[in-house]
């Protein structure tokens, strides 16, 4: 009989490890790494597991750094000869959590992110079967090089093109224009194509900290530009309206950050858009990057966030920092 694959199975929290409190009158961490390590079914999963009890927090009240040292965490899983890991944590930011560590990661070892919409204990619970499917996928060969994935509700994305669009189904996450990179059907998982990632970064880097989105909406955002121009910030995001259009009102604090040296970055806040420098009005695309901001492309406002703050840590500058952020 060959040898089972080594997988890590590690608990880093979200609703996956919650449970009804009556006396508080909502659903909190109650479950232990080793309750939940009872949901899986072993003996079918031909794998060898080894669970690592790291965190319970609902995945809100995660920073940057955190997940930091989560990815240092996963990192040290690999190099101690784990051939897979799967990584249970909250739904609300699992899409950033697991598009930082896909910037980061550099080894063909899997990596899957898991969670749940439903708590275990609630009708119709999801929990487990996420639990199950995601181990699977980190023991799978077909997995491998694949980078950082998702694995809910029988299908795999890719963290590069995943986001959550519903809080309240089982479906939650799609990968827009694209769909899903893998699916599982009984215990077979089947990859459909390659996602499209970039090319991680093969040393450990520490991304800035203060880097903040700025969202265009009617009439707004003016006032937190203005008070951002006096902030001791490491860059910016605009997430523009349709192509990467602002209200020319934003032009005046936007040209001062820039000339403080911070990087900003231009994207769309549509959910399919991408930075298309087409008008030649005040606060177009054009006129932006005329002022010296720089253009985030087909990056998400989320995923540009933390593309820029990995750039900014890895000392990334000037025109090596744009073409980081479109490759």
């Amino acid at each position: 009989m060959p040898d089972q694959p080594k997988i890590a199975l590690v608990i880093a929290g979200g609703t996956i490890g919650m449970s009804y409190s009556e006396r508080e009158g909502g659903y909190a961490p109650a479950l232990g790494a080793q309750d939940m390590f009872r949901w899986i079914d072993q003996a079918r999963l031909n794998c060898s597991i080894e669970v690592v009890d790291w965190s319970h927090q609902p995945s809100c009240h995660y920073t940057t750094r955190m997940t930091i040292d989560l990815i240092q965490i996963l990192r040290k899983l690999v190099e101690d000869g784990f051939e897979g890991i799967a990584v249970t944590c909250g739904t609300d930011a699992m899409e950033e959590m697991a598009y930082l560590a896909d910037l980061l990661w550099a080894y063909p070892q899997p990596l899957i992110f898991t969670g749940a919409m439903i708590p275990s204990d609630h009708i119709g619970t999801d929990a487990i079967l996420n639990l199950n499917q995601a181990v699977l996928a980190a023991a799978s060969k077909v997995t491998w090089g694949l980078g950082a994935l998702i694995c809910m509700q029988d299908q795999l994305f890719a963290a590069s093109e995943v986001c959550k669009v519903t809080n309240y189904r089982r479906d939650a996450f799609e990968a827009p224009e694209r769909g899903p990179v893998g699916e599982i059907v009984e215990r077979n998982v089947q990859i459909l194509r390659s996602p499209k990632r970039a090319t991680p970064l093969p040393e450990p880097v520490v991304p800035a900290k203060d880097v903040e989105i700025i969202w265009a909406s009617l009439g707004g955002g003016e006032m937190l530009l203005n008070l951002l121009t006096e902030e001791e910030l490491d860059g910016i995001v605009l997430a523009a309206f349709g192509s990467g259009n602002v209200n020319p009102l934003w032009l005046p604090p936007i040209k001062n950050i820039v000339r403080r040296g911070i990087p900003v970055v231009l994207t769309s806040r549509c959910q399919r858009g991408q930075v298309l420098p087409i008008y030649s009005y005040e606060g177009s695309a054009l006129k932006l990057f005329k002022a010296g901001v720089l253009n985030g492309g087909r990056l998400s406002p989320l995923q540009a966030r933390l593309k820029l703050a990995v750039g900014i840590g890895a000392g990334y500058t000037g025109d090596v920092l744009q073409q980081y952020l479109l490759r």
